[in-house]
Formats: structure tokens, sequence, C-alpha cells
């Protein structure tokens, strides 16, 4: 299987390749770039794309026109926002989108659960949107919470040129690093707010609307 490119920095596979050793398929996350097809796995069956219509104007995804790809807007665009404005840290941030934004991270779900060979799961920096669906995914196949947190805190190491640029490009620099955080307590929070809140992640996954059907091809 052909993997990954250094232009995607955030490529990977979901949790660890060892977490999804045993499953008839492999799910990768990664950052978006404007990058040849040839820097992604060769055998992807679906590329889910989380990014909203304008992202995805502005960059087009380099597979696009492959058959498999969908645009599955996590933020839905009716809401009119992508968190609460108390929301300030990315814990928060990340908490409130787990209701605000349920039809869209059920729509994810749903969309790996149909696919019967490799999907990637993306969106601009592969950390947070992307983050929020692969802890849900790798949680689900049971692993523990620091191997969720750890797996999130890597896109800090994968992305760390660009996020410099980024900040160097800020009005704000200060918000955007902010916004850039990316440490395994964020993660570990959120995961454990949902188990609070409902119990389980598949018991979080039923209450957005999957059924247990697709849950178990998760």
């Amino acid at each position: 299987m052909t993997t990954t490119s250094n232009a995607l920095t955030n490529l990977r596979p979901v949790g660890s390749t060892a977490l999804q050793a045993d499953h008839h398929r492999t799910v990768y996350r990664a950052n978006t770039e404007p990058v040849g097809p040839e820097a992604y796995p060769s055998d992807l069956a679906a590329v889910i794309d989380l990014r909203r219509v304008d992202e995805t104007a502005a960059v087009p995804h380099p597979l696009a026109a492959a058959p498999g790809y969908r645009s599955v807007p996590m933020f839905d665009p009716s809401s009119g926002l992508e968190s609460a404005a108390e929301a300030i840290t990315l814990e928060d941030q990340y908490i409130d989108w787990l209701d605000r934004h349920r039809s869209g991270i059920a729509d994810a779900l749903r969309a790996v659960a149909a696919t019967d060979g490799d999907v990637l799961v993306c969106c601009s920096a592969g950390k947070d949107r992307t983050g929020i669906v692969s802890a849900l995914l790798a949680r689900h196949w049971g692993a523990d919470l620091d191997a969720v947190g750890a797996d999130y805190a890597v896109s800090a190491e994968r992305l760390v040129d660009r996020f410099a640029r980024e900040r160097a490009a800020s009005t704000d620099p200060e918000a955007t690093a902010t916004a850039q955080r990316c440490v395994p307590e964020i993660m570990t929070t959120v995961i454990e707010h949902v188990e609070r809140r409902w119990g389980s992640v598949d018991d979080y996954l039923r209450a957005i609307g999957l059924q247990d059907a697709e849950i178990a091809a998760l």
C-alpha cells in the first residue's frame, strides 16, 4: 500500500496502525493542502471532507474528482455559528460542537460506516474537526483515554511549520496561538464529557442518530 507524502504532514491512521490492525479497512486522518493525488494512499474508497463550502472552494481537495470524494461539512451552514460565544477554550468549543454540529458529526461517521474500503477523513489542518471525529472513532474502537489524547496531540508536531506561518500572517497572533493549542488534555476532557453526559461514545452516537448497525460498521 502506498501511504504518505511529506507534503501532507498530518496524514496518518486514526489512533494508530496497531489500533486498526484487525479492522477490514484503514481510516486515515489528514490536513488538506494543494498537493498532488500521489500524496495520498493509493487505494482510498472514500474521502470525507469536513470543510465548509467556502474552504473547499478556496482550496479544492486534490482528490475532489475521485469517485469516492464526499463533501460532508461538519459545521452546519444554516447555524450561522461554529461555536457559542462563551466557548473560549478549545475544550469548550469542542464540547459545544458535540451538540451544535451533531448532524455533521453523524453524517461523517455514517459515511465511514457505509464504506467497505479505506477511508480518509480530513479538514483544513486535520486537528479540530478531524480530531473530534477521530477521537470518537478511536474511543469506539477501544482506545484508552491516554491514547486518544496522545493521538490528538500528534498534530502539534505535524503542523508546527503550518502553525508558524499562520501566526506570522495573523492580525491577532494570541488568538491564533489559542486556536492552535494541541495537547492531550483537550481531547481527553472532551471524551470524558461525552462519557459523563451520554454514558459512552456509542451512546452519544445513538443520541445523534446513528443506528446500531451503523455503529457496528464503524
